[in-house]
């Protein structure tokens, strides 16, 4: 199988599938001091904190009796994210090369290219994270760099979702075109509300994903 076979493009999305169950079982899985107003999972809040309390509410203060074992397990599920990267960014490469043959132009590959610079982008981001966990006493120059390939990732992830909702379009592919459209309609509206939009726009990156996995699917005996 190469890039663009539509064999390969479900094949990967079945390992972001399966990768993401996997490092659900280490994420900790609520926050260890709940943060007012808002219903952000830890992994999210660790990736938005801007001050050294939000990693309060992410693994408990000094002296909590669970917090090493949630930095241990924040730890261990983004080290499992390094495989996660090249799975979701060749997932959106496959799809958009196989796109570009389907349509019959070369600028489809281009939204394919973004998702391998959102995964890049995701690699420099758990380089922070765990220089912040490796060092919780001082973590302000990694919080300070940490929001940059954050959103890069979510915003370039965000893109490959509304290209793949524009290519749907020309395909006459409505129910598609409409899973993927969410993402980029709530990704900016997200950056402006981290703590309350900003959970549920980046989940919808998933339902992009989704889409492509289904068009897929639904190509291959073709």
């Amino acid at each position: 199988m190469r890039l663009g076979d539509h064999r390969l493009t479900l094949l990967l999305f079945v390992a972001v599938a399966i990768l993401f169950v996997i490092m659900g079982r280490y994420f900790p899985a609520e926050l260890a001091v709940p943060l007012p107003g808002s219903e952000i999972r830890p992994v999210l809040l660790f990736e938005f904190a801007a001050n050294p309390q939000h990693l309060v509410h992410v693994f408990g203060a000094p002296g909590d009796p669970l917090r090493e074992a949630r930095i241990a397990g924040m730890n261990t599920a983004n080290a499992l994210d390094f495989l996660l990267m090249p799975a979701y960014g060749l997932l959106t490469l496959s799809f958009f090369v196989g796109l570009s043959r389907e349509l019959s132009g070369a600028v489809w590959r281009i939204f394919g290219i973004l998702g391998i610079v959102a995964a890049v982008a995701d690699a420099f981001e758990n380089t922070l994270l765990f220089g912040i966990t490796n060092n919780m006493v001082d973590p302000l120059g990694e919080m300070a760099l940490l929001p940059y390939p954050v959103w890069i990732k979510f915003g370039l992830l965000a893109i490959t979702c509304g290209g793949a909702a524009w290519g749907f379009v020309k395909l006459r592919r409505w129910v598609l075109a409409a899973l993927c459209l969410p993402a980029p309609l709530l990704i900016f509206p997200g950056w402006l509300d981290p703590y309350g939009l900003a959970p549920m726009a980046t989940t919808m990156i998933g339902l992009g994903w989704l889409a492509m996995a289904i068009h897929a699917g639904t190509r291959c005996k073709k």
